[in-house]
């Protein structure tokens, strides 16, 4: 039950070298905050930052209350594992397309919430516990979000489990960021002489044509939250990310994670303006000298001017000169892969989200359903990628979202009532 910790010993070479595992479940917020010195020392990541955390645990109906691991060796704590207990629907995609939703409880473990030594025994320890947890009924599956695939937790997740509670198909995509060079020129000669000259043009194009009347602004104050978000949503409503339903939207959630940011003084929210009305928007967190990109989108009716690339080499060019007091020494772009990330990333890896289902009749026929479906799946992407038709099919889904949401806003606009 929510509010109630449980101990649970387990025993392993190291940890009976050192007197002993043991683990214990945090499951409310009064409980998490007996951690937060631990916590706070360990976080890395502004989406496991302890207060963004037990926020949108607040803000978030169908999150039912926290799952937190607390792993102690010796009665001290070692490693913190952060999840969530969640009411949720999971979809079966077969590459863009919804096959089917089904309705599950699942214990979702946080991207980047692992916290501490994650040793390769810590990690066994952890996701034996989440097999013990799946086992007890708490939930139909457990799902560790964007996890690197060279570390030790994705290896453990991937072998600790039974067979038939596996994942067996772990979509794998490029993570990708780039550290800042110490000056503009430095940043632009380290771009390839085709993307400099293109960048430089297209630049020159749009401020040509918009002649003094183009300009970049830094929001990072509570005072001008109102005003960025109604911005932000002008430019959101009409890209292919609402068309498929995701990047950012105007919402008491979205209210409540920027204001805290702005109030920690993170916040870095960067709108292009062209004649006066925005026309792309780039929003990030500043955490621990790395500019974490959150979201980002740009006017279609604009394309030609490639208006959200502008905007991102302004504010690489900005964080290369130190503007704004900012010490900024790299800029992750977040999950998922695209062109320009490509471009400007130096650094890269690999992360996959990872599914356990409970060793139990209901976990196992939620994975008998969903494996082959992503067997036809990797699949049918083999043979695209074979063919080279993935890039021009990913455009092509991206057009058609961005009509349908354009076309919606236009419905919407003549006819306000439906």
């Amino acid at each position: 039950m929510a509010g109630v910790s449980s101990y649970l010993t387990r025993g392993d070479p190291e940890g009976s070298m050192n007197g002993g595992v043991s683990i214990r479940t945090l499951r409310s917020a009064s409980e998490i905050n007996e951690i937060r010195g631990v916590w706070t020392s360990w976080q890395h990541h502004p989406n496991i930052d302890i207060d963004f955390y037990l926020a949108v645990n607040r803000l978030r109906s169908q999150i039912l209350c926290p799952q937190v691991m607390v792993l102690y060796r010796d009665n001290s704590p070692d490693a913190i594992l952060v999840g969530r207990l969640v009411h949720e629907r999971i979809p079966i995609n077969l590459g863009y397309q919804t096959i089917l939703k089904f309705k599950a409880r699942t214990l979702r473990i946080a991207s980047n919430g692992f916290l501490g030594n994650s040793s390769p025994a810590n990690s066994e320890v952890l996701v034996n516990e989440i097999v013990s947890t799946l086992r007890r009924g708490e939930a139909d599956l457990a799902v560790l979000s964007h996890v690197r695939a060279d570390s030790p937790v994705y290896r453990a997740a991937m072998q600790v489990p039974g067979f038939l509670s596996r994942d067996f198909f772990p979509r794998l995509q490029l993570h990708r960021s780039m550290t800042i060079p110490a000056t503009v020129e430095d940043f632009y000669q380290r771009l390839s002489k085709k993307v400099r000259k293109n960048q430089k043009w297209q630049a020159k194009k749009l401020l040509q044509d918009f002649s003094g009347n183009v300009r970049v602004d830094c929001i990072r104050e509570t005072d001008d939250l109102d005003r960025m978000i109604q911005n932000a949503e002008e430019v959101a409503r009409k890209t292919y990310q609402r068309g498929l339903g995701v990047g950012f939207e105007n919402n008491a959630e979205m209210h409540e994670r920027l204001r805290l940011e702005a109030e920690k003084g993170r916040l870095r929210a960067f709108i292009l303006y062209i004649v006066n009305r925005p026309r792309a928007f780039w929003i990030g967190t500043v955490y621990q000298r790395t500019f974490y990109s959150d979201f980002m989108g740009y006017d279609p009716e604009y394309g030609r001017y490639s208006p959200g690339m502008f905007l991102v080499m302004k504010v690489v060019e900005r964080f290369c000169e130190g503007q704004g007091s900012d010490d900024v020494v790299q800029i992750d772009f977040g999950q998922g892969d695209a062109q320009y990330k490509e471009m400007l990333g130096n650094c890269i890896w690999q992360e996959g989200s990872i599914f356990i289902f409970a060793p139990r009749l209901r976990g196992l026929g939620l994975n008998a359903l969903r494996t082959p479906v992503l067997l036809v799946d990797r699949l049918a992407t083999a043979v695209v990628a074979r063919t080279g038709l993935f890039a021009k099919i990913k455009r092509l889904w991206r057009d058609r979202a961005t009509k349908s949401v354009n076309t919606s806003h236009r419905r919407t606009e003549s006819h306000p009532w439906g």
